[in-house]
């Protein structure tokens, strides 16, 4: 919105994250449905299905908070290079 071009790799990053998180979200619920609905499976087995994608979240957790914290950075650099006083208007 600030014109900046640095924008767009942290809006990349932070899309990488919440696609990565949601990956490990639908393995638990494709899990859960499977178990609510085909009792051929056991607990122990749905569990082992999600757990193979722990790294997805652990990865999209860090990957959106650096660009989290990236964006924060960005935004007060932004708000600090407005100048304090308003130009004048002739």
């Amino acid at each position: 919105m600030a014109g900046r071009w640095i924008g767009y790799p942290q809006a990349l990053l932070m899309i990488a994250g919440f696609v990565l998180t949601m990956i490990y979200l639908l393995a638990i619920i494709n899990g859960a449905i499977q178990l609510a609905i085909n009792n051929s499976i056991t607990e122990e087995q749905f569990r082992a299905g999600y757990r193979s994608y722990n790294w997805a979240w652990q990865i999209g957790l860090v990957l959106s908070g650096i660009s989290w914290c990236w964006s924060l950075i960005s935004s007060i650099a932004i708000v600090r290079s407005v100048p304090k006083e308003p130009p004048v208007i002739t």
